[in-house]
């Protein structure tokens, strides 16, 4: 009677595991960060105005999508500040490490002969390791344009082309 209990624990784990190995492979959309989505963007105002900005993606992330999403996030920003222009200081991209999957071993056995042991050959591949890109920024919303700053709805509107998001 025990059976239809285990066999329900394993399909619920491996509809888990199935889930997980989805976002995995998917890469991280443009929406606000969680870690059971797979990362996104996060925002501080740390002054009136002034925003630190992040987005961190997931290991299928490209370090370029990660930039681009977190100068999405600004221009967006300032344009729910009613600010068309942003000024964006210290834009820094890295690749953090955050895990890895273990190597396999796969061994093979050849027959010699009748009355000889088969031939074994082992091979084992190295861990991968698994590594996320993290975008950040200062910007400041601003409503008139000086040198440098940057029209936050005409970024907007590339990127969001560039990804085709809606």
């Amino acid at each position: 009677m025990h059976t239809g209990k285990h066999l329900a624990r394993w399909s619920a784990t491996a509809v888990a595991i199935g889930m997980g190995a989805c976002t995995a492979f998917d890469q991280t959309p443009y929406q606000a960060y969680s870690a059971w989505g797979g990362g996104g963007y996060t925002e501080t105002e740390v002054q009136p105005g002034l925003f630190l900005v992040q987005f961190i993606g997931n290991q299928s992330t490209s370090a370029g999508r990660a930039t681009d999403f977190a100068l999405l996030r600004a221009a967006d920003i300032c344009l729910q500040h009613g600010q068309p222009y942003m000024h964006i200081g210290n834009l820094a991209s890295r690749t953090v490490p955050d895990g890895y999957l273990p190597g396999t071993t796969t061994a093979t056995a050849v027959p010699v002969g009748p009355d000889s042991p088969p031939v074994v050959s082992a091979y084992t591949s190295p861990p991968t390791m698994l590594s996320s890109p993290q975008s950040g920024l200062a910007v400041s919303c601003v409503e008139a344009k000086q040198d440098g700053d940057w029209d936050a709805a005409y970024l907007a509107r590339a990127v969001r082309a560039k990804y085709s998001l809606g």
